[in-house]
């Protein structure tokens, strides 16, 4: 899916591998980088950089200066991908890595354009085109292009170039380039003592990676790939581009090492993909005239190669991806209006099928797409297999490509498709497996925050929970990539850094990994964390976040530090208990573990707290009633909703009061206030979210809500109404309600709640703020 594009240039097939080198956005290079080329241009030359083609024109020029007296201007340019390059294979090293800067302008009153900077590799006979980064070139400001790049295929020639593939005629200015290699890194070694992800599921489904053969040339690379998969599938060596790349002209160099890769470590291989509408050589479609073939001519091209390639590989690739992103459900028939379908309509998909079947009898053929959950797609894509089976078409399953994010989408979604394809008697497969840890292409992380590698670890385990519990449906789960640093993502759709596998650049493993193997394994739970005590009059509450894989929990007390500890509660199911009948002014310690089947976990880090009278208030007749709204302790809302109630002879105007919802803010961001509904108006209602100087147990934040005169009074005996509010940061990242002074999922209706405080006109009437 998405993984390269081609493009014809100076009669060779132009590559852009999205995963053959390792490359991203990155911050500004550290002082130790090794400074290899810089060209400034201010000896008025073009210090090495040539033109694409005979014909761009290269000058030393005022006007292109960025810094100092001149830059380089690039003009006469005719084709896209004419441009100015630079030979810089006498600076590369194999294996090292490298960051590649250029500044770029446009020429004054020159349109907004694309700027693209890439690397050409040149082996033997081929030329291979990585693209590093690209950027929106304008006239008004200069723009940096600067990524890192590792050389990790080797090659007989190495240029690094600039282009405006998109303005073939459209001038611009290059100036302040420089190539750095970075410092070498301590060697990477894998960590052979952990489980191996095809052990640990050997009893429900094959555990596969995608990878690149670049990928073969170093040790650890090697070394996980063996370690860790079961099953393989080479990423793009056995597609279309890399096969066939010319009629007739058959290249397996790059197949047979990926395929005697898998070979020599007992590994079962997934060929991806024989038809699809990406990397497909425009030769296929066409005459040599430029016009479209007969549906005849392309069904004699396709019998050729399924057959040519698919038969070459007989007894060694278990599946194949026969036809891939075949759905758009924007058109009235759910199929995409590819060159395959304008020549051939709906029937190509049927001959490939028919073609794989005949070339290798025994493999199982699979149908492959994207977001395969989403109801319009999933059931386009059933109608279309259901027409496929009523033809006798030989489709033996479906593959579900399974490109998420943290966020998106819901697990239930993603189970139902797997069910729905089941009912037509097909294989499943999840084919190409990734957690993507942004939600939209604005974001960008330099570094993975710890809050959304958890979130990201805890959506991996729930998926695989899925898995799990449908093993008999699924023969193969497969990871697209089997690191950080051999992802898509990184490219696509933008260029910055993503996290969206298991184990990290150097090949460490992630809590992605340890998310699904814990959950996999029967173990004793994790210990619980954040321990929180609170003191009320002769009480003290406890809460904690909820530990992975308890069935419940034991609460451990003392009366001094370190014990000796006798256990005061066993088997509490909630992640909170509160400890009553102590002694005011009389300090407790306490430790939490928890337990399931296998055993019991050590205990927490030890919290204390001293219970204390609560004085009465004045004047004694309010209260305040509480409800959770929202029992999902892990969102990324807060829905405390309240009643004030007025217990005395006499009305009190709540302008008078003011009321505070005690709360962790679990990450310091920008928040909003709303107040959904209130009895006595919404808008007589103002809510400020108050920051503590010190944090107090379970409580760095409150909510405050005041009252306009307007409001009103409460009447003798009566109470305020309903007041709704509702709590959120404004880039959605989640709070964490286990540990919050004024949370009780359990108030799912109004009740009496003395942890969320009252004062009138200043003065606590109602409540126990919580303790420092």
């Amino acid at each position: 899916m998405k993984k390269r594009f081609l493009r014809k240039v100076l009669s060779l097939f132009w590559i852009i591998s999205l995963v053959g080198a390792y490359f991203y956005a990155l911050p500004d290079a550290q002082a130790e980088n090794t400074v290899l080329v810089q060209s400034d241009f201010e000896d008025g030359t073009a210090q090495g950089w040539t033109g694409r083609s005979a014909e761009e024109t290269l000058t030393a020029v005022a006007e292109a200066a960025r810094s100092g007296a001149y830059g380089l201007k690039v003009a006469d340019r005719s084709k896209g991908w004419h441009g100015v390059t630079l030979d810089v294979t006498a600076q590369m090293e194999f294996g090292k890595t490298y960051v590649f800067s250029g500044w770029i302008k446009l020429p004054a009153g020159s349109p907004d354009s694309r700027v693209y900077m890439t690397m050409q590799r040149t082996a033997g006979s081929d030329a291979h085109y990585e693209q590093i980064a690209n950027g929106t070139a304008s006239a008004s400001r200069w723009l940096e292009l600067r990524a890192e790049y590792k050389y990790r295929e080797p090659g007989d020639q190495l240029s690094i170039y600039f282009e405006i593939p998109d303005q073939p005629t459209q001038s611009f200015y290059l100036d302040d380039f420089a190539l750095e290699r970075l410092p070498d890194s301590d060697p990477i070694v894998i960590e052979d003592g952990i489980p191996s992800l095809k052990d640990v599921f050997a009893d429900d489904f094959l555990f596969g990676a995608a990878f690149e053969n670049s990928e073969l040339y170093q040790e650890p690379d090697r070394q996980l790939l063996a370690k860790h998969f079961n099953s393989v599938t080479p990423g793009n060596v056995l597609k279309w581009d890399s096969t066939e790349p010319a009629e007739g002209q058959f290249r397996f160099t790059e197949a047979d090492a990926a395929v005697q890769f898998a070979q020599d470590n007992g590994q079962q291989v997934r060929g991806h993909a024989l038809v699809w509408h990406n990397q497909t050589p425009d030769w296929v479609f066409r005459d040599e005239s430029g016009n479209l073939v007969s549906k005849d001519v392309l069904f004699q091209r396709m019998e050729n190669h399924i057959k040519t390639v698919m038969g070459r590989y007989k007894d060694a690739i278990y599946a194949w991806d026969v036809v891939n992103e075949v759905i758009d459900t924007g058109q009235s028939d759910g199929l995409r209006r590819s060159l395959w379908y304008q020549i051939a309509g709906e029937e190509y998909i049927e001959k490939a099928f028919i073609y794989a079947h005949e070339a290798d009898p025994d493999a199982v053929l699979f149908i492959n797409d994207y977001n395969t959950h989403e109801p319009a797609k999933s059931q386009a894509l059933y109608n279309l297999v259901k027409r496929l089976q009523e033809k006798g078409i030989p489709v033996h399953g479906v593959g579900h490509q399974t490109h998420i994010n943290i966020d998106w989408p819901q697990m239930s979604e993603i189970e139902n498709s797997i069910l729905k394809f089941a009912e037509l008697g097909l294989k499943t497969e999840i084919t190409e497996l990734d957690i993507d840890v942004y939600t939209n292409t604005n974001q960008r992380y330099d570094t993975l925050p710890d809050s959304v590698a958890q979130k990201q670890a805890t959506r991996y385990q729930q998926l695989f929970d899925i898995f799990r519990k449908h093993s008999d449906l699924i023969d193969n789960v497969t990871i697209w990539g089997k690191d950080d640093g051999n992802s898509w993502l990184r490219k696509y759709p933008v260029n910055r850094n993503n996290w969206p596998l298991l184990f990290d650049e150097r090949l460490q493993s992630k809590p992605t990994y340890w998310a699904i193997v814990d959950a996999a394994q029967p173990q004793v739970p994790a210990v619980p964390a954040n321990v929180r005590a609170a003191a009320g009059d002769q009480r003290v509450t406890l809460s904690w976040g909820a530990a992975n894989g308890a069935s419940g929990y034991h609460v451990k007390r003392a009366e001094q530090s370190g014990g000796p500890y006798v256990t005061v509660a066993q088997g509490v199911t909630a992640a909170v208990y509160t400890d009553a009948g102590l002694v005011n002014g009389q300090t407790y310690y306490y430790k939490v573990s928890a337990f399931n089947s296998v055993g019991e976990s050590r205990d927490s880090a030890e919290v204390s707290a001293t219970p204390r009278e609560t004085p009465t208030p004045e004047p004694g007749d309010l209260a305040v009633q509480y409800r959770a709204a929202d029992s999902n302790a892990g969102d990324n809302h807060l829905k405390p909703h309240f009643r004030i109630v007025n217990q005395s002879e006499e009305a009190v105007s709540l302008s008078e009061l003011t009321l505070r919802y005690w709360y962790t803010i679990d990450g310091d961001k920008p928040q909003q206030f709303h107040c959904d509904y209130a009895q006595v108006g919404g808008s007589n209602i103002s809510g400020s979210l108050v920051k503590l100087d010190e944090a107090r147990s379970g409580a760095d934040y409150y909510l405050e809500l005041s009252f306009s005169p307007a409001a009103g009074s409460i009447a003798a005996g009566g109470n305020s109404g309903e007041i709704q509010t509702r709590i959120n940061k404004t880039d959605w990242t989640n709070y964490n309600e286990l540990d919050d002074y004024s949370y009780d999922g359990a108030h799912t209706s109004f009740a009496d709640w003395d942890r969320v405080t009252l004062y009138r006109n200043g003065t606590l009437v109602w409540g126990t703020e919580p303790g420092m």
